[in-house]
């Protein structure tokens, strides 16, 4: 299924919480201006083992989520799980364009910072300012799920999480049903600014799923992006 066809179906879903928020641009637009900064992100293993009959075999593990351009010039944001450990991480552009990529950072919480070299500037993603989101807020969240289509879902942020060591918010909860591979992309607010990461699912049968507060996200970024030569 193509992007186009793909939104055109969400697009009924939305509509109403776009025009809401979006009144200058129609919900088309939308979704087309922050395809650009999404990617997908591939880490390869390989592991050697040895047969009965004495022969040695090679074999690779892949493990595929979905990440966030959020520097024109190839960092990137994406679970930490993704890409832990992994000898090589590939990463896909929406343009079809796959590059290797390095791990640069790793936070405490669920999320790594992992490097490109694009031939062109990128398009970043806005940010959006995670502490004014309230229970309720509706939300979007956007990935590039291992069954070969993007997906798109509407839903809304049913509690707020605060930091152990803080006051502030640093993840939030929502009513979102998780699949393989949606780990790492982007939560939207109504405008297509960044107000989280996708993080995982609640390990029972309720439709619950959890992200990463963007201001903790562009926190981390900054004091990084400051100790760089």
């Amino acid at each position: 299924m193509s992007l186009i066809r793909l939104i055109i179906c969400c697009l009924f879903f939305l509509m109403p919480f776009l025009k809401a928020e979006a009144q200058d641009e129609t919900a088309l637009q939308l979704m087309q201006r922050v395809q650009a900064s999404l990617v997908e992100v591939r880490s390869v293993d390989s592991k050697t083992f040895n047969e009965a009959n004495g022969h040695a075999k090679v074999a690779s593990y892949h493990s595929q989520g979905s990440g966030v351009i959020i520097d024109s010039h190839g960092i990137i944001v994406t679970n930490t799980h993704i890409v832990a450990n992994a000898p090589k991480i590939f990463v896909g552009l929406s343009d079809g364009t796959i590059l290797e990529a390095k791990l640069v950072y790793s936070s405490d919480a669920d999320f790594s910072f992992i490097k490109i070299d694009p031939a062109s500037v990128l398009r970043a993603i806005s940010w959006a300012d995670s502490s004014q989101a309230k229970v309720g807020t509706p939300i979007i969240a956007l990935s590039n799920a291992d069954d070969e289509h993007q997906h798109i879902m509407g839903g809304e942020i049913t509690s707020l999480i605060n930091g152990m060591s803080s006051n502030s918010v640093e993840a939030f909860e929502l009513n979102l049903t998780l699949y393989h591979g949606d780990s790492g992309g982007p939560l939207l607010d109504s405008q297509g600014h960044l107000l989280g990461l996708v993080m995982g699912k609640k390990l029972d049968a309720s439709d619950k799923s959890y992200a990463i507060a963007s201001n903790k996200i562009q926190q981390e970024y900054l004091r990084y992006s400051q100790s760089l030569p």
